[in-house]
């Protein structure tokens, strides 16, 4: 995709291959804010302000080539769509969501944040997060950073309750200690998918769907295809009367799209969503 680079600044050119409101209206990541002007992103300790004008997207930040990378700005997302418009219902899917670009995001606050996401709503999720950078996160001057492993292990049981997390305050409790005391998230970049996904789902409250979120999200592993109800339905209408579970929808898309699935999972989760909002 196209782009210019002057300064603090990236300058998208309007183009059917990015979409900001699409990017991150979808469901994949919790630290943004509406604004007059577009939006504001925050990841780990940075931030862009996405301007949307007329005919171009500026992105100002504090490191291009962190938010180069974070909207991954250098995958052809063209090239992508081409080939997966040769299914049908997943060419008739693209033009609800064809702006959709899957973020590359840290995983630490990738797995924090999909574990707050289960069985939550969007502003609730987002104030969580907020809480929790408000009090772990390094003070950034108009932001707190999300924390590190080793300032949210400082947190006790007792602040995930306070913050109103709900059961998933046992949860978040037990897997920050866990990464904090030696479980090594960064093994899983040198893991098979299936691999990784067993791993993953060893750590407190992340289940098989979490986990194939926090592999597409926040490792950017594109073979996987979380099942939710959306994707369910989905499923169903255009395969009726199967009564399959969530683990065999998964694993009949990933055998279908292989390493596009994670992809395809996001346009058809996105128009099937905008369809029945």
């Amino acid at each position: 995709m196209k782009y210019e680079v002057k300064n603090n600044e990236i300058i998208i050119p309007k183009c059917a291959d990015f979409d900001i409101k699409q990017t991150l209206e979808c469901g994949q990541v919790f630290r943004f804010k509406q604004t007059d002007f577009g939006y504001e992103v925050y990841s780990l300790n940075h931030k862009a302000s996405i301007y949307c004008q007329q005919m171009h997207t500026i992105i100002k930040c504090d490191d291009v080539n962190y938010f180069i990378n974070y909207f991954d700005l250098l995958t052809d997302y063209a090239k992508i769509k081409q080939e997966l418009s040769k299914i049908k219902f997943v060419k008739d899917s693209i033009p609800f969501g064809e702006g959709i670009r899957i973020l590359n995001q840290d995983p630490f606050e990738t797995i924090i944040s999909f574990l707050i996401s289960q069985n939550n709503n969007i502003p609730r999720i987002k104030k969580i997060i907020e809480n929790i950078c408000l009090n772990y996160g390094d003070n950034c001057g108009t932001y707190f950073g999300f924390p590190t492993v080793n300032q949210l292990a400082k947190a006790n049981k007792e602040f995930f309750t306070n913050i109103k997390c709900g059961y998933r305050d046992a949860y978040l409790f037990k897997t920050v200690q866990d990464i904090y005391n030696g479980f090594n998230i960064s093994n899983v970049y040198n893991m098979t998918t299936v691999e990784a996904n067993k791993y993953l789902t060893t750590l407190c409250g992340v289940g098989p769907k979490v986990a194939d979120c926090i592999l597409l999200f926040g490792y950017h592993k594109t073979d996987v295809f979380p099942t939710d109800t959306w994707i369910k339905k989905v499923y169903n209408e255009l395969y009726p009367n199967q009564n399959k579970s969530a683990t065999q929808i998964r694993d009949f898309f990933v055998n279908m799209f292989g390493d596009l699935a994670g992809y395809a999972q996001q346009y058809l989760f996105y128009a099937k969503r905008e369809k029945n909002i």
